[in-house]
């Protein structure tokens, strides 16, 4: 173990460290001998993998206590039903020993972490949260609609899905979206800001509570969800999309899914051809009555205090505050309507 814990070390250290654990990893794939490239750091670290004749991969070293193995296992099982059902993720390599992922650890780092290995996929992210969309509405509609085929797939592909035993995955719902024992944190614990906003953040919390126990968890707007459809997390290929990073997936709402993927277009003119095009990749393949719509805004409301919460929870992360002033300003901007509503 390092002499300092491991999350107060500056991020490019934390991710070095992490280097060398998944560099142990490699070991358990036969891939001993490749060279790794850091790509993402959000909660997961995500690392591009040469293994040169053997070809590319991605590695996924998973955060430190955030899931239980029987969890992983499941969204990785999950994850291999939806894509023999015709969902385009990631396809699973499996260690040398036929394990779905591996445990390693690493004297610099804080604890054992999970890791496992996907296939490469040649593409880029659709674009990143919270950054200027670059490319005309058009373009833009033309993923959002598939990204809505998509969605509809999992939901359709899953309502009747007999589920492995010792299935287990969290449930998104009022308590796992925003509660005091939330997915990603509690919005409660902010610290350092002003009362007016801390009670914004109250009431719109109690709005939503009682527009979701209305709206309900029948099983045409409730099920299996990818769990994480920000726009880096859509994959544009040459030959269409692919949807990744399942570590989310769990019971939700299928509006909450449309949240996640639009939550940092709203007031932008984006928004709503964006969201039209959601709407008819969805219809496609799955009915959404209108009725059902009138509820995005709460669902979006509710995203919004799961990521100040995930802020709260995740200070260690150097986009951690632009991301809590970015979701406080559009909290600012729209609960107000919200509430008067």
């Amino acid at each position: 173990m390092s002499e300092h814990p491991f999350y107060d070390l500056p991020e490019p250290e934390q991710i070095a460290a992490l280097q060398r654990l998944a560099q142990k990893a490699l070991a358990q794939y036969d891939m001993a001998d490749a060279q790794l490239k850091p790509v993402a750091y959000r909660e997961n670290m995500t690392f591009a993998v040469d293994a040169g004749a053997r070809g590319r991969f991605a590695m996924r070293v998973h955060q430190a206590g955030y899931r239980k193995d029987s969890q992983v296992q499941s969204e990785l099982d999950f994850l291999e039903y939806v894509n023999a059902a015709g969902v385009r993720t990631p396809k699973l390599i499996r260690a040398s020993d036929g394990r779905s992922f591996v445990h390693v650890g690493h004297e610099d780092v804080d604890v054992e972490r999970q890791c496992n290995i996907f296939e490469w996929i040649d593409g880029k992210a659709f674009r990143k949260v919270g950054e200027p969309v670059d490319i005309p509405v058009e373009e833009a509609c033309a993923v959002y609609e598939e990204v809505g085929r998509q969605v509809a797939k999992i939901y359709n592909a899953t309502q009747n899905w007999t589920r492995p035993d010792g299935f287990d995955r969290p449930d998104w719902d009022e308590e796992g979206i925003y509660g005091v024992n939330g997915q990603l944190g509690d919005f409660r614990k902010i610290k350092n800001i002003p009362d007016v906003q801390r009670k914004l953040l109250d009431d719109v919390a109690e709005r939503v509570s009682r527009d979701l126990a209305a709206f309900g968890k029948a099983p045409d707007r409730y099920g299996l969800t990818q769990g994480d459809l920000l726009p880096e997390n859509i994959m544009v290929c040459d030959d269409g999309i692919r949807l990744i990073d399942f570590d989310d997936t769990g019971e939700s709402w299928v509006l909450f899914e449309f949240a996640t993927a639009l939550i940092d277009l709203a007031g932008s003119e984006y928004f709503d051809p964006c969201l039209g095009a959601l709407i008819t990749g969805f219809r496609a393949l799955r009915p959404l009555p209108d009725e059902h719509l009138v509820m995005l805004p709460t669902f979006l409301m509710a995203r919004i205090l799961s990521y100040v919460a995930h802020t709260v929870a995740h200070p260690h992360l150097e986009n951690s505050q632009a991301a809590q002033q970015m979701m406080l300003a559009m909290l600012d901007e729209h609960a107000p309507g919200y509430l008067a509503s």
